[in-house]
């Protein structure tokens, strides 16, 4: 299996997140969003940039006993 490595631009990913606002979103939105363009890395890696970024994107998870798609809100 080939993984995608092109870099992530974190701008681009903290413009799709501020447009959220106050509402919560999903890591597939995110990913639905940044991709748009085409190129970019695989989807299922969003999951991953956003833990990991999330306090430069000012984000926090949302605790879920559902499963699936991570649920995200604004941190305050």
């Amino acid at each position: 299996m080939t993984v995608n490595t092109l870099p992530i631009n974190l701008d681009k990913l903290r413009n799709i997140v501020q447009k959220f606002g106050s509402t919560s979103f999903t890591t597939s939105q995110v990913a639905s969003d940044y991709l748009q363009d085409g190129a970019g890395p695989e989807a299922t890696q969003f999951e991953d940039l956003l833990k990991r970024h999330a306090a430069l994107l000012g984000i926090r998870p949302m605790p879920s006993s559902a499963g699936g798609d991570t649920v995200w809100v604004a941190a305050v």
